[in-house]
């Protein structure tokens, strides 16, 4: 019934609400449409454990990432076998194997010497790894034997999880914020690494080293802004060749920002 019931939204649409008053009924609505909130609260936490072995796997992968930390090579996904009678089984091994805050620092402490999450988030997490477990496995409904395991969160066996909108929009902020700070510990390694094997001068003419981790790491998330019209265009064309222009342009200009940013850390 509740999964039939998140297809259907009430209609706020005309009556008497005015404007305001629809925005106040909208948001309220989430917290009467049971288990809105706690669906989207599973999707933040599932998407940054898919973060952390994405990344884990993808460094594992890099082949300048890999030469300078070899011990990535013992987390890289691995096809295996599958017995007839466990279909339901996946065919590959999960790169980190890793869901528990401690245990993922374990990973990157073994394989690039740094532990990116601080010891003190790791209830937090754990209390969010346990929520999306019950959301995924026990129909959002806490269970009166999980009670002990929450030292985080203040739960009530019985209820289904139905946080307020803003409870979750904060935790899924604070999600986005560890990802990202993980994100740029692990970078600021690699780079130190990197830098120090090239040697002084790797900013004036980066080579294809650099220039390749600075793809790997999404051009540390900055953007470029166009004017030039997007999609396809035929080979050869005008509007084609403006467009490849265009590419250079914005791919030197993210690259100039990145160098920027990295030089005060590691020097010219």
């Amino acid at each position: 019934m509740q999964a039939s019931g998140l297809l259907d939204l009430p209609d706020f649409g005309g009556g008497d609400l005015t404007t305001e008053q629809r925005r106040e009924a909208l948001v309220s609505a989430i917290s009467f449409h049971k288990p809105l909130a706690a669906l989207s609260l599973f999707l933040g936490v599932v998407a940054l454990e898919d973060f952390f072995r994405d990344l884990v796997a993808r460094m594992a992968e890099n082949p300048e990432i890999a030469q300078l930390f070899p011990l990535l090579a013992e987390f890289r996904s691995q096809p295996r076998a599958r017995a007839p009678d466990h279909a339901f089984r996946r065919l590959d091994t999960d790169p980190a194997g890793v869901i528990d805050p401690e245990e993922i620092n374990a990973v990157f402490l073994k394989a690039l010497g740094v532990a990116p999450i601080p010891p003190q988030e790791y209830w937090h997490l754990r209390d969010l790894a346990l929520l999306r477990h019950t959301v995924a496995h026990h129909a959002a409904v806490i269970r009166h034997v999980d009670l002990p395991r929450f030292r985080h969160f203040i739960v009530q066996p019985g209820r289904v999880i139905n946080p307020p909108s803003a409870f979750v929009k904060a935790e899924l902020l604070y999600l986005y914020q560890l990802g990202r700070a993980v994100e740029t510990a692990v970078r600021a390694v690699v780079f130190r690494d990197a830098i120090a094997a090239i040697g002084s001068g790797w900013s004036q003419a980066p080579d294809a080293r650099i220039v390749q981790l600075i793809k790997f790491f999404a051009y540390f998330g900055f953007i470029e802004s166009t004017t030039v019209p997007v999609g396809y265009s035929e080979p050869g064309s005008p509007s084609r060749q403006q467009q490849e222009r265009e590419s250079e342009r914005i791919h030197a200009a993210l690259l100039a920002r990145c160098i920027a940013e990295l030089v005060p850390l590691y020097g010219r």
